[in-house]
């Protein structure tokens, strides 16, 4: 999405069209570019000749009618996200509409300029995180199969031990199975966790509606980021279900502080971690938080060119893991309740340390520490 948001409208209602014009005009966080048909045919047509970035859709038109008319559009355009705007209230087909790949499906005459804003920007981000995930699964099935081809081929050399053979085909066949239940092990606890951002991401635009978009969206992309270098790091080990973390965290560290632009001569980072192996199901939630915390030390810890340091503990034994990450900022203004703070961030955080059945303590006596034990 750039700096403008391309809108198709198929819509035969030309007052219907001015409506939804004058509405969005009012929205001045946005700068919307309309392009409007009447017909679904003339639609399709835009959309194989053009790009845009949503598509406002009705499902009366003069060539087309009822659902079949967004099975046309989707079709088309599967990757494009689609806002039905219907002047018929039926529930039914709503929830299939949705089901099918709709992003929303909204009445006429019961939406308003912001609303209707808001459910235009969502569909836009929730598609491409939709996209994100696919092309997460893609790779995933990519990988299995290229492990699958060279067990394959190491199948073909054992078979022609004779003694061996029956032996080796059934190790090489339980294998296979193995990394298949391990591999949808991991994709379903990344998606797990992608949804985990995808609810706090939602619930926090449609309670502040006048957040920056760019600020919105940085958020989004750093969340994405910290799933994504843990991705990389299971495609890198020799365990499919075990990363390193110590190596994890300096990449992500090191990745945040690229992305805000510090100045390491200002703000320096320090780690102690064990180089210890973590399985996903604590890595994820691990990395997530250290990113939510050390995004907002970046962001406010350190004002008018203050020095300072970052720094980042994880140690675990027979009876515990804590992971520590504070700074030696300002502070904050006053002490938080991390069970009812209203930034998405936090809440983010809280959610994870939950996921991970722990307990979290935090400090603002020298600047500010937040301490993880679980």
């Amino acid at each position: 999405m750039g700096d403008s948001i391309r809108i198709l409208i198929i819509e035969d209602n030309i007052r219907d069209v001015r409506l939804i014009q004058e509405m969005l005009k009012d929205v001045e966080r946005f700068n919307f570019e309309f392009f409007h048909v009447e017909r679904l045919d003339k639609g399709l047509e835009c959309l194989e000749n053009d790009e845009f970035d949503v598509l406002l859709l009705d499902l009366n038109l003069p060539d087309n009618t009822g659902f079949d008319t967004f099975i046309k559009a989707h079709n088309s355009k599967s990757n494009l996200p689609i806002v039905i705007l219907s002047g018929e209230s039926d529930e039914e087909t709503a929830i299939e509409a949705v089901h099918q790949g709709a992003q929303d499906y909204l009445m006429k005459g019961e939406v308003d300029g912001k609303l209707l804003a808001r459910s235009i920007f969502y569909a836009i981000e929730r598609k491409s995180t939709q996209e994100e995930l696919i092309k997460h699964r893609d790779h995933l099935e990519e990988l299995v199969e290229k492990r699958t081809l060279g067990l394959k081929e190491a199948n073909k050399k054992l078979r022609r031990e004779i003694n061996e053979r029956k032996l080796a085909e059934e190790e090489i066949r339980a294998s296979l199975e193995e990394k298949k239940i391990l591999l949808d092990e991991i994709q379903e606890r990344i998606q797990n966790s992608l949804h985990t951002i995808i609810s706090i991401i939602d619930a926090e635009y449609f309670q502040n509606g006048q957040k920056n978009p760019q600020d919105f969206n940085q958020e989004i992309q750093n969340r994405a980021k910290a799933v994504e270098l843990i991705n990389e790091k299971l495609y890198q080990s020799e365990d499919f279900a075990m990363i390193d973390f110590a190596c994890y965290i300096r990449e992500l560290t090191s990745y945040l502080f690229d992305y805000y632009g510090i100045d390491s001569d200002l703000i320096s980072f320090k780690m102690d971690v064990e180089g210890i192996p973590l399985d996903i199901d604590v890595a994820i939630p691990c990395g997530l938080i250290i990113n939510e915390i050390v995004t907002n030390s970046l962001k406010h810890a350190f004002p008018d060119g203050r020095r300072g340091q970052i720094d980042i503990k994880f140690h675990s034994d027979n009876s515990k893991t804590v992971l520590t990450v504070s700074d030696n900022g300002i502070g904050l203004k006053k002490e938080i309740d991390i069970e009812k703070t209203e930034t998405s961030g936090l809440r983010l955080v809280n959610k994870l340390v939950k996921q991970l059945n722990g307990k979290i303590e935090v400090s603002t006596l020298e600047g500010t520490e937040f301490k993880i034990i679980f």
